[in-house]
Parts: C-alpha cells; structure tokens; sequence
C-alpha cells in the first residue's frame, strides 16, 4: 500500500497528528494503542452492551488515540449487508484489530450466526478479545491468532460475507486464496474497507471487477473519524 497520497497538503495534518501521538506514546512508554482501547473500553462503557462499547471506541478513537474501525459511517455499510447475508450468516473477517467490525456485525445476528475472524497482531488478539467479550458477544466471536496467507487454507465451507479490513496489498492475494479453499459460494458478499484512492488500491478492484467472478459497486464514504475521501467495495460472488 503506497502511503504518498497522504503526504499531500490536505491530508498532512492529520498524519502530522497521529505521528505525533505515536511518537509521545512510545516516549511515554504508553501501552500500545489495542490495549489503550481496551482499558478505555472497561472504564467507560457498560458491560454485554454492545452499543455502549461501540461508542465508547468511537469516542476514544475521536477524543483520544486514532482507531483503524470501520467506524460508524463505513459502519452502516456493513450492517446493511450483513442483514443482507441473514441471521444465521457465517461470516470470515480477516484483519481484527481491537475487535470493533466484530461486535458491530455479531450484533446483527441470531443465536445461529458466527464470525471467524483473523488477525496477525497478538497485542490485538488479546485486545479485540477482551472487549468482544466485555460487549458480551464472545460466544459468537471467535478470533483466531496468525497471518492470513497461513489461516484461510486451514478453513472450512462457505462463508456467506467475507470482510476485509487488513494490509491493502493483501486483499487481493488473500481474496484468490479463499477462492482456492473454497470458502465462497455464489451469493457470498465481499465487502473491502478503505479502498479509496489514498490506499492505492488498484490491483484488488481490478481483480474484483474484471475477473468475471463478481458482481462489484464502489460506495463513497470517508476514513474513519476523519473527512479524508474514502470508499468500500463490495462484490457478491456469482461462482
């Protein structure tokens, strides 16, 4: 993922800002930011209420420390096909972080619907463990700890949504690879975080949109918590 259309003017304030707050954090010796947001998290929010939590990130993410969520404006997004894919979905995200897009989705689902989710990051394993289950939605969750490229060959039968929400350069290579084990069946839905083009993400929206496999519109939307331009792909699988 190419990081120069940050670097121009518009946006370099705030890339000033959160170099800024890493810099002081790691003068500070502050923990990292995951645990930062977990700590905020059962300070601040009530707990088995997953609304609560999800605002209480938010705040932390607008008032405190920057937080890669989907946030709610991407958010409404997702929920939308999530409640397209149905109560009983099986849902695959790959890329977890503090576990927002986690309880935001499993929040949608009945008894019957679960989400695998992956994430590379232990610090963030730990983190988005502890507050899906402080939003009392751990019995729907199950985050699984490694690299993507080494997980999704270890998965089994269809998913009916898959999110994407990691490192941009991968989206493409880890969408090939869920093909290859099988994991969609025609209807699945694909929704891709932060494709606009400040994240370079040419190389997955030509595969999604070109390959003939897919059924792909792009929604304009904006970078968590900020005005910055960004947009979400999402593709349904047609076989």
């Amino acid at each position: 993922m190419s990081m120069l259309g940050f670097l121009k003017p518009p946006h370099l304030g705030w890339v000033v800002r959160n170099l800024r707050d890493a810099l002081v954090d790691k003068l500070k010796g502050s923990p990292r930011r995951p645990e930062q947001a977990r700590a905020y998290v059962e300070a601040n929010a009530t707990r088995g209420d997953p609304a609560s939590v999800l605002a209480t990130l938010d705040d932390f993410a607008r008032h405190q420390r920057f937080l890669m969520n989907v946030g709610p404006e991407k958010g409404q997004l997702l929920e939308a096909e999530v409640d397209r894919a149905g109560k009983n979905a099986r849902i695959l995200e790959v890329g977890c972080y503090c576990g927002y897009s986690a309880i935001l989705m499993a929040r949608r689902l009945g008894e019957q619907g679960r989400i695998t989710s992956l994430e590379k990051s232990g610090t963030s394993v730990a983190a988005a463990r502890a507050i899906v289950d402080f939003a009392g939605l751990s019995g729907a969750v199950e985050i699984r700890h490694g690299a993507s490229s080494e997980l999704i060959p270890t998965l089994e039968g269809n998913f009916d949504l898959v999110f994407l929400d990691h490192w941009k350069d991968l989206y493409e290579p880890d969408l090939r690879a869920i093909e290859a084990a099988h994991l969609l069946r025609p209807g699945s839905i694909v929704f891709a975080d932060n494709v606009g083009s400040l994240f370079d993400p040419k190389q997955y929206l030509a595969y999604v949109r070109e390959c003939g496999h897919y059924e792909s519109r792009s929604e304009e939307s904006h970078i968590e918590y900020t005005k910055l331009p960004d947009c979400a792909e999402i593709s349904v699988f047609l076989g």
